[in-house]
């Protein structure tokens, strides 16, 4: 009985991430790719009808398709701020932080993360708050990483805030 109980809630408890955005628009979704390997799939929300990189509220939701150590994903962050031209002086401190918040991803895991009003950055998976990176350059310098138009990956750039180009 208990198992079926358990199970039920399970089955009709909204998700923490359904929870999150009830109240904002998607904006696009797309997948990142590396030449024959699909890593993950993309989902941008936000506050507006329309995006707009001002949104008062932004969540990015990624779904991987493949495990992923936590240490190539901050490795890739920092990759991809020196692409993007992010040359902030905390940015040895942000990587630091996400070590500690990040997990290691496994296969169909989600990461979410979620702009403050502040410009802090929130970070969630399907238990909850995995930690926030308090500092208020550091919203913006993260989701430019997709939102960017100096993103490495412009088409998926352009699936993500549903530009129709």
């Amino acid at each position: 009985m208990f198992k079926t109980l358990l199970f039920a809630t399970f089955l009709f408890t909204p998700s923490l991430f359904a929870i999150q955005t009830s109240q904002l628009t998607k904006y696009g979704e797309g997948e990142m790719k590396v030449l024959f390997w699909e890593l993950y799939k993309a989902e941008l929300f936000g506050s507006k009808t329309r995006y707009s990189f001002d949104d008062a509220k932004l969540a990015l939701k990624i779904t991987y398709y493949r495990d992923i150590d936590k240490e190539d994903l901050i490795e890739a962050t920092a990759d991809q701020w020196q692409h993007i031209g992010v040359t902030h002086q905390n940015i040895p401190k942000w990587l630091d932080e996400l070590a500690t918040i990040w997990p290691n991803i496994k296969k169909n895991d989600m990461l979410i993360v979620t702009r403050n009003e502040d410009n802090s950055a929130s970070f969630f998976n399907h238990q909850g708050l995995l930690g926030t990176v308090n500092d208020p350059d550091f919203g913006d310098a993260f989701l430019n990483i997709w939102l960017s138009e100096k993103t490495t990956r412009p088409k998926l750039r352009a699936k993500l805030v549903g530009d129709k180009k």
